[in-house]
C-alpha cells in the first residue's frame, strides 16, 4: 500500500503568456535525458485514457518535455505561468512524497473526471488529458525538497505540458 504523507494536485492547463524565464535552483534530482521506458509509460498512460474518449493518441515532444524538466526543476509547486515559452501550451501536475511513480501521478489526473459534467462543462487534469486537439506531450519530474512545508525532505514533482493546449474556453472538449 503505498502511503502519501502529502498530496496535492493543481487545476490544469493554461494558455501561456510569455513573461520573464523564471531561476532554476531548488531541485535536488533530475534527469535531461529522458528514459525509453518512462516516455512509454507517460504516453501510455494518456493514450490509453484518450483512445477511451475517442481522441487520438498523443505523440512525444522532446521541446515539451525540456521545457517541462525546467520548470520541475524549479520546484515551485505551481503553474509555469507562461514563462517556458512564447508558444501556448496546457500544462499538469502533480507532486507527492512518498513512493510517487509515474504511473500513479497520471492517474490523479484521469480521477478528475468524476467532477467533469458534460452538461456544465469546467476545466481540470481529465479534460487536458482528452483535449482532442492536443496532439503532442512532453513530462518531466524532480525531486523537490520543501514543496509542501519546509520539514518535508523530499517530494516527486510531475510537470505534463500539451500542445496544441486544451481547456480553452469556448471551445469543445
Amino acid at each position: 500500500m503505498l502511503f502519501f504523507s502529502a498530496f496535492a494536485v493543481l487545476t490544469l492547463s493554461l494558455n501561456a503568456l510569455a513573461l520573464s524565464r523564471p531561476t532554476y535552483s531548488r531541485g535536488l534530482g533530475s534527469r535531461q535525458r529522458y528514459d525509453p521506458s518512462e516516455i512509454a509509460q507517460y504516453l501510455a498512460a494518456h493514450n490509453i485514457v484518450r483512445v477511451a474518449h475517442e481522441a487520438s493518441p498523443l505523440h512525444w515532444s522532446h521541446k515539451l518535455a525540456d521545457k517541462a524538466q525546467a520548470w520541475a526543476d524549479t520546484c515551485q509547486f505551481r503553474h509555469s505561468e507562461g514563462t517556458l515559452s512564447d508558444e501556448p501550451y496546457g500544462e499538469n501536475m502533480v507532486a507527492a512524497t512518498g513512493s510517487f511513480p509515474i504511473l500513479n501521478a497520471l492517474k490523479l489526473f484521469s480521477a478528475d473526471k468524476a467532477e467533469y459534467n458534460p452538461m456544465a462543462p469546467s476545466y481540470n487534469h481529465f479534460t487536458q488529458v482528452v483535449w482532442k486537439s492536443t496532439q503532442y506531450l512532453g513530462c518531466a519530474s524532480s525531486q523537490c525538497g520543501g514543496i509542501f512545508n519546509a520539514t518535508e525532505t523530499r517530494a516527486t514533482m510531475y510537470v505534463c505540458l500539451y500542445e496544441p493546449p486544451g481547456n480553452v474556453v469556448g471551445q469543445a472538449l
